[in-house]
Order: structure tokens, then C-alpha cells, then sequence
């Protein structure tokens, strides 16, 4: 190598070229062992990627495989983090004996590797010297790899997106954390990774890396909660070992997990929206503590996951426990607002007053409109009816004609008798000219019978011809098609009611009877004049219940007070009765509240 670069190891040649950590460490490797007559081989090992591991990045005189003496004399080095000597007695080409020196790569705030040189010579004054001298020199190599930015590198980024989508990819929290934890302990070569949730200041373990059922080992359970519990109580990341160029943190928990598993432990808050919300736990075999770099990348993977865990947790959390944290959140919003606050109370205030104003209370009821007097028109005898000559809603007069029942058996029956009663006549003749008295009295007496028969079917015969009785409105009986049908004495055959005369029907809810009395004012609306409001007053409450479309209600009969409204029976709506003043709150809780109290009651409460 040319002399002028061997006099300055530490600098590269060009100082406006881009230079790597291997490079960097190359050209300060070259030019120590190129000026040290004693050197017979030499190596530089950085802790490079995440998690940090030990990788070459320049050998000399030239690259060929790491012998076992040098690999495992620079991860002693890192290791302990101060210089070693080892004489491992003669080189692996059986010449003379020689000496490994370590020196570790160590800034003020990380921990960059090692540096280790084979010399040829064993004597404890010179390896001593050589020690010191290669302690000065690395000073120079650590200053270079100090000044060189750090990069995020792409396959990082690819690791944060593919971490990312295993987490989405699994919609429930256990199965996300689980399949999570899983990812990378694989991708970061950890022994395990544990992620639990805070609550109620206390961390619940919800997953563990390719461990499905970890709850048996309850044991171990209790120590990663304690520690996870004490790097969120401290709120900061803690590790076990710690390094020497870390913050002094309290880490027991830490030491007695570390001392049961045998992995160095690392455990990192999860914080999402400015709270802690749970914690990770990262568990490595290697007892080397993390290189301040590498906690940054552990942090920006706890960063990632935590705002998705919260999401997670918060849409399995129940409904009721989301609108209390709403509320509170809320709340907590206002009482950082004291203009907000201030607002709020006065519109509870003033919402309160309001619902204490008293208002008219009015008691809905579903009715009907009715004629106030109706008569019922029956079959007066067995027969056929014959003509109906009005149909429902039809006005008609006292002694219109309104129904003819078939008399063609009535006609005979009346021949009948009539024929019986000259029959008897002739009899009663021929017994009185005879002067048989026998004769004559019964003669006399059948005759007798025969007029009564014939008066009575002369009735029935009058009553076969329906008139109507008052002045009205038939209701009901369509007979225009049942002619010819067959009806029995009794049947109801037409309904008749006044014209103007009518009456409104309340169906009150017994739950609203105790507030109707007698003689309250109400407002009818009808179904076919909603706009129209028409009055009515409270005449009779009747006092026995009955079952209306599943209710229990009771009847109440109302006086329509404006006569010259157009009503027709049969006509439907809905009716206010005033029930005197409430408060606005009572009139919209007293149903509730009655509920509440009958419910309580039927308990026994």
C-alpha cells in the first residue's frame, strides 16, 4: 500500500467521495497493519443490522474465512466492552507463537464492534504496548464511523410495511398479536416476543410468539407482566444487561426474568394517542445489551403496532365500556375548555329550569264517533228474505218501508183458518136449527180458535213488511245480497241510528284512566279530517275494563259540543283529554318511571 496512506489511517483518501462503514474500516485496517511489523492478521467487526449482530467489514492482509480464535476473540470483546489478550498458544500453521488482541469500538453513546489484531509475539511488555497503542488508534477509526450518517436502509422499510400487513391481515386482536409476535421473533431473531395490554394498571399478556396456549405457564406469565409493568411505570424503554453508556433505570423485574429464561430482555411502552397502552417484551439469547440504534428501531416497531393494537382492542371492548371512555374523553375535553365548561353548565341549568315549567298535559286516546241511540231491526219469524230496499248509509224516515221477509206461507196459513172459520160457522148453523147444544158449542168454540189463528198469522203478516221506527241513518245490514237467504226469529238484520245525534267513544289505557274525570274539555281529531279539530267533554267513565288490540282500556263516553259539524257514525281519530298542568319532565318520564316502579314491585323489591 502506498506510504502516503499508511501515515493517515484514520482519514480516506478523497474527502468529497461517499464513504461506507466498510470502507471506512477497510482503508483505517490497511494502513495500521500495513505500519506494524508485529501484525500478522487483522479484522473489524460493526454491529449492523436489527437486531445488532456482528458482521466483517475488513480483513487483512486479504478476505478469506474468519478462523474460530478471531471470531470468538472479537464477540468476547464486544461482550465484555473492554480490551482482551489471548494467547491461544501456536498459529494454525504451527510457526511460532503469537498473541490476539481486542479492542472494542465504543462511543459515548453506542457501541460500533471490535477491533482485533494477531501479533507475533507473546511477551507480556510488548503485547501490553501493543494494547495501549491500538487503544490510541481505534480513536481515530471511531471518530470516522461516528461522522457517517445513519440510513434506513430499504429491506427496514419492507420489514415495518410486511409487519404491518400481518397485523391487518388478522381481524381478531389475539390472532393479530399472536400472528405479530410470531413475525418477528422470525424476522429479528428473537427467542420470544410478548405483547401485552394495560388495564386498569395492571398488563394483561395477550400473546406470545409461536406459543398458542401460553397460559399454563403461569410462572413465567407473572415475571413478563412485572417486567412489562415496570418499563411502563417508568415510562421508558428498559434492558437487561444494561449497557454501561445507558440511563440508570430501575429494572428488578427485568433481572429476575432475565434470570429465569437466560435471555437478555428488552421492554418497550406501547404508546398510542399520547397514553401508554400496553408494553412488548423482546427476549434474546445473545447476553450482549442492544446498541442505542438498535432501541430506536425496536421503538419505531412498538410506534407502528401500538395506535393498530389500540384500534383492535378498542373494537372488541364492549358497547357500554366505549360510551363511558367516550364520555370521559369528552368530559376531560371540557374541563381543559373552561369556556366550554361554562357553556355546559349553563345549558344544563337552563335545560333543567325548563323541564320543570309546568305544561298542559293532555291524556291520547284512540275513538270512535257513534250514534247516541241505535236500533236494532230483527227477524219478528222464521222466513226468506224477499226485498231490502235501502243499503247502509242511507237516510230514512219513521214508516219508511225497509225490508219485506217472503209471506207465501203466511198467505196460505191465513186462507187456511179463513176456510176453518166458515167451516165452523156452517157447523154452528146446522147445530142451533138441530138444537143440539153439544154440536153447537163446539162448533162455537173451534170457531173461536180458527179467528185467533187467523189474527195471528194477520200480524205476522204485517210484520214481514219491516218499517223503519225513527228518523235516521242505517248503520249496518247489507241485504241487497242475501235475498232469498233464510233467517230465524231473532236475527239482527238492519242497525238504525238519530242523524244527529251521536257520540264520541274514549279508549283510554288504564295506565292513563286515573287522569280522566268527569267533565274535562278534549280535542277530537278524526282520520278523515285530521286538520279539524272539534271539542268534546267527559260525560261517563265506565268502570269495567276490556281487552282492545292486546290493551287494557276503559271506555269513556264524551258530549261532542259543536253540533253543526258533518259526523257520520263509525268515523275514527284520536282524542286529547285535558288532565290539568305537568312539569315537562314528568309528562316525558312518567311512563318510564311507572314501569320502573311496577317492575320493581312484581321483585318484590
Amino acid at each position: 500500500m502506498p506510504d502516503n496512506e499508511a501515515t493517515t489511517p484514520e482519514m480516506p483518501a478523497n474527502k468529497g467521495q461517499s464513504v461506507t462503514a466498510a470502507h471506512a474500516a477497510d482503508r483505517w485496517l490497511q494502513a495500521y497493519c500495513g505500519r506494524n511489523p508485529e501484525a500478522i492478521e487483522g479484522v473489524v467487526m460493526l454491529l449492523d443490522g436489527n437486531p445488532p449482530e456482528l458482521e466483517k467489514k475488513a480483513q487483512w492482509p486479504m478476505p478469506r474465512p474468519l478462523s474460530l480464535t478471531m471470531s470468538s476473540t472479537t464477540k468476547a470483546t464486544v461482550q465484555r466492552m473492554q480490551p482482551i489478550t489471548i494467547i491461544p498458544g501456536v498459529n494454525e500453521q504451527g510457526e511460532e507463537p503469537y498473541c490476539i488482541l481486542g479492542v472494542p469500538l465504543q462511543s459515548s453513546t453506542r457501541t460500533l464492534g471490535a477491533v482485533v489484531i494477531a501479533v507475533r509475539t507473546i511477551d507480556s511488555k510488548i503485547t501490553t504496548s501493543l494494547l495501549n497503542e491500538l487503544g490510541q488508534a481505534v480513536v481515530a477509526l471511531v471518530a470516522t464511523l461516528n461522522a457517517l450518517p445513519v440510513t434506513t436502509r430499504p429491506a427496514d422499510a419492507a420489514k415495518l410495511l410486511q409487519m404491518q400487513a400481518t397485523f391487518l391481515s388478522n381481524p381478531a386482536l389475539a390472532n393479530a398479536a399472536s400472528a405479530f409476535a410470531s413475525e418477528l421473533a422470525d424476522m429479528l431473531k428473537f427467542n420470544r416476543v410478548t405483547i401485552g395490554m394495560l388495564e386498569h394498571s395492571d398488563i394483561r399478556i395477550i400473546a406470545m410468539s409461536h406459543t398458542a396456549d401460553f397460559k399454563s405457564e403461569q410462572e413465567l406469565l407473572r415475571l413478563l407482566s412485572a417486567a412489562m409493568e415496570e418499563s411502563v411505570d417508568q415510562a421508558a424503554t428498559i434492558t437487561y444487561p444494561t449497557s454501561e453508556e445507558g440511563l440508570s433505570r430501575i429494572n428488578l423485574a427485568h433481572a429476575a426474568l432475565t434470570k429465569r429464561t437466560g435471555n437478555a430482555t428488552c421492554c418497550i411502552p406501547l404508546v398510542s394517542n399520547h397514553q401508554i397502552i400496553g408494553a412488548i417484551s423482546l427476549e434474546h439469547q445473545d447476553m450482549i445489551p442492544p446498541s442505542p440504534e438498535a432501541i430506536v428501531w425496536y421503538e419505531h416497531i412498538a410506534c407502528l403496532v401500538a395506535p393498530l393494537l389500540e384500534l383492535k382492542h378498542q373494537n372488541e371492548r364492549p358497547w357500554y365500556t366505549l360510551a363511558l371512555q367516550s364520555a370521559k374523553n369528552s368530559w376531560q375535553k371540557l374541563r381543559n375548555n373552561h369556556h366550554h365548561l361554562s357553556i355546559l353548565a349553563g345549558s344544563i341549568l337552563a335545560l333543567a329550569g325548563l323541564m320543570l315549567v309546568p305544561v298542559d298535559y293532555r291524556v291520547g286516546a284512540p275513538a270512535h264517533v257513534e250514534g247516541a241511540i241505535q236500533r236494532i231491526l230483527s227477524a219478528p219469524a222464521d222466513g226468506f228474505i224477499q226485498q231490502a230496499h235501502v243499503r247502509p248509509g242511507d237516510a230514512v224516515k219513521a214508516g219508511d218501508l225497509l225490508i219485506e221477509l217472503a209471506d207465501q206461507e203466511l198467505m196460505l196459513e191465513k186462507q187456511k183458518w179463513e176456510s176453518e172459520i166458515i167451516q165452523q160457522e156452517n157447523n154452528f148453523s146446522a147445530a142451533l136449527a138441530r138444537q143440539d147444544r153439544t154440536e153447537y158449542a163446539i162448533s162455537q168454540a173451534k170457531a173461536s180458535q180458527a179467528r185467533a189463528e187467523l189474527q195471528l198469522i194477520q200480524q205476522q203478516l204485517g210484520r214481514s213488511r219491516i218499517t223503519a221506527p225513527i228518523d235516521g241513518i242505517v248503520l249496518d245490514g247489507d241485504l241487497s245480497q242475501s235475498l232469498g237467504a233464510p233467517v230465524k226469529q231473532g236475527d239482527t238484520l238492519m242497525t238504525l241510528a238519530p242523524r244527529d245525534q251521536y257520540r264520541l267513544m274514549i279508549d283510554v289505557d288504564e295506565r292513563d284512566i286515573a287522569n280522566v274525570k268527569l267533565g274535562q274539555k278534549g280535542t277530537l281529531a278524526l282520520s278523515a279530517q285530521p286538520s279539524k279539530k272539534i271539542t268534546f267533554t267527559v260525560k261517563r267513565i265506565t268502570p269495567v275494563a276490556s281487552i282492545k288490540e292486546g290493551q287494557n282500556t276503559f271506555e269513556v263516553e264524551a258530549q261532542i259540543a259543536d253540533k253543526d259539524i258533518l259526523l257520520r257514525p263509525g268515523l275514527q281519530g284520536v282524542a286529547k283529554i285535558e288532565a290539568g298542568s305537568r312539569p315537562i319532565f314528568w309528562s316525558m318520564t312518567h311512563r318510564i318511571i311507572d314501569w320502573v316502579k311496577l317492575t320493581f314491585w312484581s321483585w318484590g323489591a
